[in-house]
């Protein structure tokens, strides 16, 4: 027994030490050779659940001297408590699953055998393997399984961290009510548990419903940041962003965390121009950053003002491919990049990023911008639909499903999807923009479509499509003055539009003023020229990052 007792002490050192593979193998060969007992007679694993092979039973004789080993069911549970977190740590889930219920099992086994007065062999490890199982079930999305082992600790023995495991798979599992309750448990533990107080605000809770900070610590910086957190989860954005800047304008140094969540409040009130460029510093400050960066990369791809956004969008694919391949933000990152020219590839890694994430909102995006480029038109609606079912805010697609509907000239289901935008995100600019556009596309409510443009252009005088849409309504209803001033006041505020100049141009010529016409297309076309040099830069750019893609792709398909 004393070699027995000298490899459980080598064992345990291996594991201190963080060596896990020589656990995973020590632990595998000891087990091996130790003689079962009563209690734990059956096999200690099947086929069925771990790729691990075991040695037969003690009943089978051993050629070597000093084995079997004689061990009672603690030291067995001791080395199956290594053995699931060593293969844990090495993401072996399933493997660990399968070892984290053995020494469970042993445990209850032994509880069987003894007095009711005495506890478990070692309750504070058998918590520990609790808490790891539900990770494991985690991982494999078994949220109810997951639940149930944190459920069946005693309430007593739950520290902060148990439930905050358990209020965050209260929420996936659409129990509210229990989520609320255990959230502000773990508030009454932890004052300053930022994420609890979060979920608590997701969950419908107010600022002044929450526990109060302690009142001997200055905190102002903190409220601000929760009030601006309140304000986006109510999608109040114009006050988030308000609470946002503050912090970032008088902090003493600059935080990720806020600019990100500037950035994404500029982004969900349709300020992309001011989101870039709070990206933009995010980036610089975190170039390791992921939360949200898949967002940024939509804005990249999405803006068309100037070049320099495509080689922005090239390194961000590069920094991200650093970072890791196993989160949904990197290959939907990725395929911004190649959507530029590749549509077939970033359908491919949207996919990827589906694999791991199947309700990622911004990765089913870009499945269905890549299928309307690839003519896939009916299957991009049914995946802009299903991203709207996710995320019922979600405006881009909505945007993304009006405009696929109106390509199939379901008009009519158009106008439906439009109409219940505005009714779920509220009259903005964007949403009056999408269903007077919707509306735009019948004859019969045409005239109609025009006081909704109207409206969306007061709010927003920048937003060019709500602006052509209005001019081409005028035109087909030749209302050519009408649309001559409409198009005019935009242009005198962004006169650098190519295409705007060309239709101002037509358009002067429908109202007879041939002389200005000229001068204005004069104007276009030179800008068209000045465009063009631009082609066989941004062709160069898109070739850095084909490479190292590549080899990425086989490894994540491979794992």
């Amino acid at each position: 027994m004393k070699e027995f007792f000298a490899l459980l002490d080598h064992l345990k050192s291996l594991y201190e030490n963080g060596l896990y593979e020589d656990v995973k193998l020590l632990a595998d060969l000891l087990i091996a050779t130790t003689e079962s007992s009563p209690v734990t007679s059956q096999p200690f694993f099947s086929s069925a659940n771990t790729s691990t092979a075991f040695s037969s039973s003690s009943s089978q004789s051993s050629a070597f001297s000093g084995i079997p080993f004689q061990c009672d069911p603690k030291d067995k549970y001791t080395i199956l408590f290594l053995y699931a977190n060593a293969v844990f740590n090495l993401r072996e889930y399933k493997t660990a699953e399968a070892l984290f219920n053995k020494a469970l099992q042993i445990n209850r086994s032994n509880l069987k055998s003894k007095p009711k007065t005495l506890t478990s062999l070692d309750s504070e490890t058998d918590i520990q393997i609790k808490f790891n199982l539900h990770l494991c079930l985690f991982y494999d999305k078994k949220y109810q399984d997951a639940y149930l082992i944190l459920d069946s600790i005693p309430s007593k023995q739950r520290t902060v961290k148990i439930l905050m495991a358990m209020g965050k798979l209260c929420q996936i599992l659409m129990n509210n009510k229990e989520a609320i309750t255990i959230y502000k448990e773990v508030l009454k533990i932890s004052k300053f548990s930022i994420v609890a107080i979060e979920a608590l605000l997701n969950l419908g809770l107010k600022m002044d419903d929450l526990p109060k900070m302690p009142s001997n610590i200055s905190t102002d910086w903190l409220n601000i940041y929760l009030k601006g957190k309140s304000n986006l989860i109510s999608r109040d954005y114009k006050e988030a962003i308000k609470s946002f800047k503050t912090l970032d304008s008088n902090l003493t140094h600059r935080s990720a965390e806020v600019l990100c969540s500037l950035a994404n409040s500029q982004y969900l009130n349709g300020e992309y121009s001011n989101a870039i460029s709070s990206f933009e510093k995010l980036h610089k400050l975190e170039p390791t950053w992921i939360s949200k960066m898949d967002i940024y990369a939509f804005l990249l791809f999405s803006d068309k003002s100037e070049f320099d956004k495509l080689s922005t969008l090239e390194r961000l694919a590069n920094d991200m491919h650093q970072v890791s391949v196993n989160i949904p933000e990197t290959w939907t990152i990725i395929g911004y990049y190649s959507l530029k020219k590749k549509s077939q590839k970033a359908k491919c890694f949207a996919e990827n990023a589906l694999l791991i994430d199947h309700e990622n909102c911004q990765a089913l995006l870009l499945r269905a911008i890549a299928l309307g480029k690839l003519k896939a038109i009916s299957e991009s609606a049914v995946t802009y639909r299903e991203a709207t079912r996710i995320n019922i805010y979600f405006y881009e697609a909505y945007k993304g499903l009006v405009e696929t509907l109106l390509n199939l000239n379901h008009t009519k289901d158009a106008i439906q999807i439009a109409a219940n935008a505005v009714k779920l995100l509220g009259s903005n600019h964007r949403t009056l923009a999408l269903y007077g556009e919707a509306l735009s596309r019948d004859s019969l409510t045409q005239e109609k479509s025009k006081t909704y443009l109207y409206k969306a252009i007061k709010g927003d005088p920048e937003n060019q499509e709500a602006v052509i849409c209005l001019v081409r309504v005028c035109m087909t209803l030749q209302q050519f003055t009408e649309a001559l001033e409409v198009l005019g006041k935009y242009i005198r505020h962004n006169p650098s539009n190519p295409r705007l100049m060309h239709i101002y141009s037509e358009l002067m010529k429908k109202c007879g003023k041939s002389d200005e016409a000229i001068i204005y297309m004069n104007k276009a076309s030179g800008m068209d020229t000045a465009n063009l040099q631009m082609k066989s830069m941004i062709e160069r750019a898109e070739q850095n990052i084909e490479t190292s893609l590549d080899e990425s792709i086989q490894n994540f398909h491979a794992s």
